[in-house]
């Protein structure tokens, strides 16, 4: 790979590469639509990767060749935001460059040229992977690598809410930035995480996008996390952490329908979560499961995101049908990501996983497919 992207940066910009830098995705092993009202997540840095050379120029411009894209080219010697990039790549590289600077961080000029073995759509978050390593090669060329993680997180959380304008919280950027198996409590500011470590030499995740559009769908995720929010201010709180599910029950004849459901879920996520960390930390992956499975069933009954009301055919829901039909009713199956459509994530016994590859690549195709592993480390200079 190293060799690959030297002798292509070499063809693009005529010169030699600083360094060579790679990140993974990440994709949700538990905490569905728990993260924005302050819960509990376990996330995993995944084996998709985008990899990139860098080299540092000796002005304020960088200058990005992405395989498959067009060649972005902007300027830094103005940080402020531009309505006209909101939306592109450049808006991500600029809002990163600004926080940084504000921090008090040194920013500068870059030629990339970079290559993504992360799809599109399947849900591993490849605009997180691809903003911690924007944010980790400003770190390595110009800071010496003194940039804490977690502010290279938030850094990459700004950039994506302010600039680009899409709302996130920071479950994707921790997700990719930290390697392994990482827990995440969202109570505080930065948020508490801690490494996990398990091992899974008999076992295989495998993530399945379904290839439904989300384009239209905006207004379906936002309502998750507008339920909740309502219900937690009916409470007397901002977040639903703040409160308890027995006081929630208290005042259930003041909420909708999917209000109660959608905070349901919220505090029985969150217990799954602690029980899935402890399962981790002791190697016991049948009941690791089992809460993935239990996760399920809560999204499809209480979160209500497994599928667009009346429409199974295609949804993530049917393809967690599949594939606990051909894994013998052995793996664990669940949502990663929004929901609603995209893709979903299995923990699969290698002893069917022949058998749940087989039924996944004809019904979705082998394009759709992806076996992953575990990426053990975040932004990595190699």
């Amino acid at each position: 790979m190293r060799s690959y992207l030297v002798e292509k940066f070499e063809e693009f910009f005529k010169k030699s590469p600083d360094f060579c830098i790679s990140n993974g995705g990440r994709f949700e092993i538990l905490g569905n639509h728990t993260d924005h009202n302050n819960g509990l997540c376990i996330a995993g840095t995944c084996s998709l990767a985008i990899y990139a050379s860098v080299g540092i120029r000796d002005d304020n411009k960088i200058c990005l060749f992405s395989e498959g894209f067009d060649k972005t080219e902007i300027n830094l010697n103005s940080l402020e935001k531009l309505e006209e990039e909101k939306g592109e790549n450049s808006s991500l590289i600029r809002g990163i460059a600004y926080y940084l600077a504000k921090k008090g961080y040194k920013i500068g000029g870059l030629d990339i040229y970079m290559i993504s073995t992360v799809p599109l759509g399947a849900g591993v978050s490849s605009s997180a992977a691809f903003e911690l390593l924007i944010s980790s090669s400003f770190n390595y060329a110009f800071n010496k690598n003194n940039i804490d993680t977690m502010t290279l997180c938030l850094a990459s959380q700004f950039a994506e809410k302010e600039y680009y304008g899409k709302m996130c919280g920071l479950l994707d950027q921790i997700g990719v930035a930290y390697g392994g198996y990482t827990y995440i409590d969202f109570k505080n500011t930065p948020p508490f995480h801690e490494s996990l470590k398990i091992d899974m030499k008999d076992y295989s995740f495998v993530i399945v996008n379904t290839g439904g559009n989300h384009l239209k769908m905006t207004d379906l995720y936002t309502q998750i996390p507008n339920d909740m929010y309502e219900v937690a201010k009916l409470t007397g709180n901002k977040f639903l952490r703040d409160t308890t599910l027995n006081e929630v029950l208290k005042i259930k004849n003041s909420l909708t329908n999917s209000q109660l459901d959608r905070a349901i879920h919220y505090f029985s996520e969150n217990e799954r979560v602690i029980k899935a960390r402890e399962a981790i930390k002791n190697n016991n992956i049948d009941l690791l499961i089992s809460l993935m499975n239990e996760s399920c069933e809560s999204s499809t009954k209480y979160l209500q995101n497994m599928m667009v009301k009346g429409k199974y055919l295609g949804s993530p829901l049917e393809a967690c049908d599949i594939i606990r039909d051909a894994s013998h009713y052995t793996a664990g199956v669940k949502i990663n990501g929004g929901g609603f459509a995209g893709s979903v994530i299995a923990l699969v016994p290698n002893k069917v996983l022949t058998d749940v590859m087989t039924a996944c690549h004809q019904k979705y195709g082998e394009n759709n497919i992806h076996l992953v592993s575990i990426r053990n480390e975040g932004p990595t200079i190699f």
